[in-house]
């Protein structure tokens, strides 16, 4: 008499195939075709993906919560992979993962080469020490050093003001780089740089975990977008701006927004659209 095949081997072979006609049927990227999710982030994003405490081996955060959805909406399992900043979009390349979700900005020299899903509504600012009265906006930092994350456009920022402050005849600003969020804003808190760079998600979430040491004091105004990156695929990006939208309108995202405390309208806009 044949064995019958294991509660885990029969649960497997049901997601798989289940995943396999969700594929077939085009309701799930062809990357999920192995029947997992593999996404690259840096996991120093508080509170979008961070680690809640020291020593902690599970990454929590809004965009967690974005990734575990997605995977339970393709009904396959998700897997974090973790690198620096810099390192997330040329993993697309090297097939280490399907999808960068990391608090990473849609651009267009970043859409020459990748496909990228806008989901989040955002906002650049700069950061200083709550110590620091005398630095209000960008020109205040010539002859100064900034620290920024290496590998955002925060760096594009800085040489932006830097061409300015040369063309006045100023001092540019020394810009050094680090690895992690965490590691610029521990660079403004000792005194070793006058201000960072950052999205105003993190600037919140630091402020509400060190009350009364920085300060925000300049807002870059107009609004940039977090992106969902992948391999370029017209029938994969349509199913994930799919898959977005869905949460849009179910009010998944809203719950999201709510789990962490973020700005009730950062998902608020059509997603085909940016």
């Amino acid at each position: 008499m044949k064995s019958l095949p294991s509660p885990l081997v029969l649960a497997l072979t049901i997601a798989f195939c289940s995943n396999s006609w969700a594929i077939e049927s085009g309701e799930a990227p062809t990357f999920t075709a192995n029947g997992s999710l593999k996404v690259c982030t840096a996991g120093e994003f508080p509170p979008m993906e961070f680690y809640a405490n020291p020593g902690d081996t599970e990454m929590v955060g809004f965009e967690v919560d974005v990734i575990n959805a997605l995977a339970k909406k393709w009904n396959v399992k998700p897997t974090l992979v973790v690198g620096d900043f810099k390192s997330l979009l040329p993993s697309l390349d090297s097939q280490r993962c399907d999808l960068v979700i990391s608090g990473i900005s849609i651009t267009k020299d970043r859409l020459k080469r990748y496909d990228g899903v806008a989901y989040f509504k955002t906002s650049v600012v700069m950061v200083t020490s709550a110590k620091n009265s005398d630095i209000k906006q960008p020109e205040d930092l010539s002859g100064k050093l900034v620290a920024l994350e290496a590998g955002t456009t925060y760096e594009s920022i800085a040489g932006q003001l830097n061409e300015k402050l040369i063309a006045q005849g100023k001092k540019p600003v020394a810009i050094q780089t680090y690895p992690s969020a965490s590691a610029v804003i521990q660079q403004v808190l000792v005194g070793r740089a006058a201000a960072t760079i950052t999205q105003d998600t993190t600037a919140a979430y630091r402020s509400s975990q060190l009350p009364g040491q920085l300060s925000i004091p300049y807002s870059y105004g107009d609004a940039n977008y977090f992106g969902i990156y992948m391999r370029q695929s017209a029938g994969d990006k349509s199913q994930v701006q799919q898959a977005i939208s869905q949460m849009q309108q179910s009010g998944e995202f809203g719950a999201l927004l709510t789990k962490w405390n973020l700005p009730s309208d950062s998902t608020d806009f059509k997603v085909a659209d940016q």
